[in-house]
């Protein structure tokens, strides 16, 4: 194998050579019969130097500009907020004052917190009157407004609130005052959009009359369970003889020396042994 690749290799650098010398021999025949006079010498002029001036580009306008809208799209100022958190029934958002937005309320009082409207709302007894909202906005801080009734007109919010006394502090201060100025800061969904409008049940309870007791029963029944009781303690002696004493011959004794022997069983009533005492008696002969 060594010495085929030898010869191959052999072979193959002769070839080469060959070639190399037909290219040498080619370029030395062409400069022999080339006449150096008919050569002209050509001066290339050199290119002047103009300084390079940087202008901006142009952006050409383009149909594709604005093109990721889909991608990011704008901020929809119309977009209505789901404020978090546990609200009550009683939340209401701007499709509630779109719907009454040309009606009175009674503004009772407005806090930072809605843990203050939520505790205020568990003391009452009556609560379908009562309305809450949250205000916000960019010049308007976050502050929640509790509102009662909902009224036609001015006149019928006025004589409602004179005539109410809703149990307020002296510092607030309740006043009358139209759904549609609150529109402009309130932009939440209330809790009946939510299907959080938990509806409030009354129970009345009416009094109902009781069965009278006969007293002479019962004093039947505890005189029955009193004798019970006494007859369970005295449980009667059962005297039993020992069955030794059965099966032998009694001994012949003297009357004068005679005695007696006495085994006393006594069990529950279960049939269980739970005592055995013996006792023996000596006659006199009479």
């Amino acid at each position: 194998m060594a010495a085929i690749r030898t010869s191959k290799q052999k072979l193959q650098h002769t070839f080469w050579l060959g070639c190399g010398l037909l290219c040498l021999s080619g370029a030395l025949i062409a400069w022999a019969i080339t006449d150096q006079d008919q050569l002209e010498v050509v001066e290339v002029a050199k290119e002047a130097q103009i300084p390079v001036q940087i202008q901006p580009e142009k952006v050409a306008a383009t149909t594709h500009l604005g093109g990721l809208l889909e991608q990011v799209r704008p901020l929809d100022m119309t977009t209505r907020v789901v404020a978090t958190g546990q609200h009550e029934a009683e939340f209401r958002g701007n499709k509630f004052i779109e719907d009454n937005k040309n009606k009175y309320v009674i503004e009772l009082f407005r806090v930072s917190e809605e843990q203050i409207i939520n505790t205020f709302l568990k003391k009452q007894t009556q609560r379908k009157d009562y309305r809450y909202l949250r205000l916000s906005g960019e010049n308007q801080a976050e502050q929640y407004v509790m509102l009662y009734g909902l009224y036609g007109n001015q006149d019928q919010a006025k004589a409602a609130l004179a005539a109410t006394n809703f149990g307020l502090p002296k510092s607030a201060q309740a006043h009358v005052a139209a759904l549609s100025d609150y529109q402009e800061f309130v932009n939440d969904m209330g809790s009946d959009e939510l299907g959080l409008n938990k509806k409030l049940y009354e129970v009345k309870l009416r009094p109902v009359a009781l069965p009278r007791v006969d007293e002479s029963v019962l004093a039947e029944a505890k005189r029955n369970l009193a004798r019970q009781q006494a007859l369970t303690r005295t449980t009667p002696r059962q005297t039993a003889v020992s069955p030794q004493s059965q099966n032998q011959t009694a001994p012949t004794i003297h009357p004068e020396k005679a005695t007696t022997s006495t085994t006393i069983v006594r069990r529950d009533q279960q049939g269980t042994v739970v005592d055995v005492e013996k006792t023996q008696s000596q006659s006199n002969g009479e």
